[in-house]
């Protein structure tokens, strides 16, 4: 299991990039660069704890987009509760991937496609 090179946040592409050695001997995990627009994570994690980790520095972002601010322990919870969900619950991820086949964005169930 890989983590993407790159994540879009509201309309926003964010690089995902290696953790410098410094935060990683600091025991740093993750760290969301709002303004340079990257995610750095330690490439030393387990694949489960890095993506958890990136979860958390996606909120963090989405709170500096939204309220201007981040709170350590919200981003905590909604990035362990966003997880969870995935890892227990697969077949909500294969119901979006299999509703964006059927309903590309910006089309209505009335309105037909364009040829």
């Amino acid at each position: 299991m890989q983590t993407p090179d790159e994540l879009i946040i509201f309309g926003r592409v964010y690089d995902i990039l290696d953790l410098g050695p410094l935060h990683v001997s600091e025991g740093v995990m993750g760290l969301a660069a709002y303004r340079d627009g990257a995610i750095h994570l330690d490439k030393g994690l387990d694949p489960l704890l890095r993506l958890s980790t990136l979860w958390h520095e996606a909120v963090h972002i989405a709170q500096q987009e939204i309220l201007g601010t981040t709170d350590e322990a919200q981003a905590r919870w909604l990035a362990l509760f966003i997880h969870n969900l995935l890892l227990s619950n697969p077949s909500l991820l294969e119901c979006y991937l299999y509703g964006l086949k059927l309903m590309p964005f910006g089309f209505e169930d009335d309105e037909p496609e364009p040829q």
